[in-house]
């Protein structure tokens, strides 16, 4: 998943000499069978549903990076790219997942829609993609509002078949969001902003047929295609994020890069160390143990909902939802909302990925921006 996943706790690859988690099976950077090792994987922990709440403070061990550190040049748009936002094709048609770009082939693809942007690539280091993304904009029926629904996988390098897992699941989101659009509740008086659509219900239902449809993946005898997961979901000023895994959430502010914070709380050997007062946040995450995740989508992953919260925002902001290959290189907020660029969402994807290649691209990384203007906010 990350190269904070090798650690010197697992077995060492005899085809590429790559060292792996305990528990792995197989190695993340060529997929040969790892030889068994003594001790049992990391700990898992059951989840449980979470309460939506209005924001979250930025995550231990995000500390901001040295001064200088980033490259703030802009980049230059893509060949037939002229850096504006394209509306995309959101019939499925001839794209049958419905991701606007060929998962089977990924080692760069891109995705416009008005106001959003997402990216992938695979980075300087791995030799495949594993990471998928989805992004759609959708009208709600009756409102002025549309709603906007990014989700980002990673798959699980040391399990064969996860760069379906990833792909199947973005587009397992994107169908249930399609259809939960096309068949609102319009009776609810309280749906009226969202066109009859309950953003969070709909968080729950996206996470919940995504653990479904890649559990599908799986069988008897078969090792599990296994993914981790974040989506957000942009209606207006309310931003409402769910995940399973350390895949994250950030809700960033370029004018005020101090004011922006993470959204999710991984779920990390190093994020629970911390939650029980096992290790201060410093210990914790320089632990080689630091990055083994304790949640993921999987016929065998641990039970239980994702995770979901909400945040309603009161000024401009960007919501940014990416897979750890760009948070290990870029991982507080601050920094982040620095990278956001004044001519658009293409351009801050790409300056974000950019941030990640500069420093060594050593992950694969994916990532989905979306613009927040509140009502009555400068645009």
């Amino acid at each position: 998943m990350s190269p904070g996943t090798t650690t010197t706790g697992g077995a060492t690859c005899e085809s590429c000499g790559e060292r792996g988690e305990p528990g792995d099976r197989y190695c993340e950077g060529c997929g040969a069978e790892l030889p068994a090792t003594e001790g049992p994987p990391p700990a898992v922990r059951e989840g449980t549903r979470a309460r939506p709440v209005t924001a979250r403070t930025a995550a231990p061990g995000t500390e901001p990076l040295p001064d200088g550190h980033l490259d703030s040049t802009d980049l230059e748009p893509g060949p037939g790219d002229t850096g504006d936002d394209d509306p995309g094709d959101d019939d499925p048609g001839d794209d049958p997942d419905g991701l606007g770009y060929d998962p089977a082939d990924r080692d760069h693809a891109e995705r416009f829609v008005p106001g959003a942007a997402a990216v992938t690539d695979v980075g300087l280091v791995r030799p495949a993609n594993e990471d998928a993304f989805g992004l759609v904009r959708l009208p709600l029926a009756g409102t002025a509002h549309d709603l906007v629904v990014g989700v980002v996988c990673d798959g699980v390098g040391s399990v064969p078949g996860s760069e379906a897992a990833s792909a199947v699941a973005c587009a397992t989101v994107l169908a249930t969001a399609r259809d939960a659009v096309a068949h609102p509740d319009p009776a609810d008086p309280g749906l009226a902003d969202t066109g009859g659509v309950d953003v969070t219900e709909l968080a729950y239902a996206c996470a919940d047929a995504a653990v479904d449809a890649v559990s599908a993946l799986g069988g008897p005898g078969r090792d599990s295609p296994a993914c981790t997961y974040v989506a957000g979901m942009v209606v207006g000023d309310v931003l409402v994020v769910s995940w399973i895994g350390d895949s994250r959430a950030y809700w960033l502010v370029p004018d005020e890069p101090d004011a922006s914070c993470v959204l999710t709380t991984d779920d990390s050997w190093a994020a629970e160390a911390v939650a029980v007062g096992l290790l201060e946040p410093e210990a914790a995450y320089a632990d080689p143990r630091a990055h083994a995740i304790t949640r993921w989508v999987a016929a065998d992953g641990p039970p239980g909902p994702a995770h979901v919260v909400a945040h309603a925002a009161d000024r401009p902001g960007v919501l940014l939802i990416c897979s750890d290959g760009l948070w290990n290189h870029v991982p507080h907020p601050a920094d982040l909302a620095r990278l956001v660029r004044a001519d658009g969402p293409p351009t801050t994807a790409r300056a974000m990925l950019e941030a990640a290649l500069s420093d060594g691209g050593t992950d694969n990384t994916t990532l989905v921006v979306v613009d927040v203007a509140p009502e009555g906010s400068p645009a």
